[in-house]
């Protein structure tokens, strides 16, 4: 038998998705250590070993990991690369920029009053998008589906087991998302903030929308004023619930709760703190959602 293409996948949550296709034919490698942060990488001589004897790199894309396209077009320019977030067939949320996040509501409301409520959203590139899409399971099987047909090519042998696993996942990750929206939606309408802005594909799956972010999507520290305006929020807006995760320093967290009622709860919207493999991605999903149990219920 011919050996399985040898697969290297940028981050844990991708990498699980990946590992789910693959099961029972090979293992892909995880590129980023778990426990770090994705944005603040330096690659170590065995991730250019690695990257160089691939035959197909899976990676996010240049909207979540900008520093990476650089690195794949030197280390590996002979492998076929597969950037899940410039794939088509999902629909892409916009960046949010407002620590309220009241702009977005607004537009929402304008949308749902019109017409083409939603298509505004389909004509977005992966560069105007939030990247933190693989938070909806209905975005993450499409791409599981996309993931089997490009296996399957590259691998014909397998191809009908790269098919059968992914309808296998996505089939368990539907009935998963079914008991979660169940779970959830006595909870939605809890106005709660998040620590960093990477959450809005769980909030628009499961209708549990947060009121405001401490950081943007990209986990920088926020400024003052940002800081000002999300305390007032907490004290005046009746704020029931402060998520907290690896990226996000805790005395932030503090510091907004400080004076008021608000409960916490850790959250992992990268996987970080997550044993990598086929496993991670349902522990994931289903971690936020036991999070907005205890910190919302």
């Amino acid at each position: 038998m011919a050996e399985p293409p040898r697969v290297v996948v940028d981050t844990a949550p991708l990498h699980s998705l990946v590992a789910r296709v693959m099961d029972g034919v090979g293992t892909p490698e995880l590129l980023l250590p778990p426990g770090g942060s994705p944005h603040d990488v330096t690659l170590r001589p065995s991730d250019a070993r690695r990257l160089s004897q691939a035959d197909l790199v899976v990676w996010t894309g240049p909207a979540f990991l900008p520093w990476f396209s650089d690195s794949l077009a030197a280390l590996a320019p002979e492998a076929e690369a597969l950037a899940v977030l410039e794939l088509e067939g999902w629909e892409r949320l916009p960046l949010r920029q407002d620590p309220a996040f009241e702009t977005e509501h607004e537009e929402e409301e304008e949308e749902e009053e019109g017409d083409d409520h939603g298509h505004g959203h389909d004509a977005l590139d992966a560069a105007q998008a939030d990247p933190h899409a693989w938070l909806d399971p209905v975005v993450a099987a499409s791409w599981m589906e996309r993931l089997a047909e490009t296996l399957a090519e590259t691998d014909p042998e397998n191809a009908g087991t790269y098919r059968e696993n992914a309808t296998v996942a996505i089939e368990a990750d539907t009935a998963m998302s079914e008991r979660i929206a169940a779970r959830l939606a006595p909870l939605s309408g809890r106005p709660y903030l998040v620590p960093h802005d990477a959450y809005q594909y769980f909030e628009r799956r499961f209708d549990v929308p947060a009121s405001g972010a401490l950081a943007l999507s990209d986990a920088s520290a926020p400024g003052p004023a940002r800081i000002a305006e999300l305390r007032d929020k907490v004290e005046i807006g009746g704020i029931v619930c402060v998520l907290s995760d690896p990226e996000t320093p805790a005395d932030l967290v503090a510091l907004l709760r400080e004076d008021s009622s608000a409960a916490t709860a850790p959250t992992d919207p990268d996987g970080l703190m997550l044993t990598p493999g086929p496993d991670l991605y349902p522990a994931l999903i289903e971690g936020l959602a036991v999070a907005l149990e205890d910190c919302l219920g």
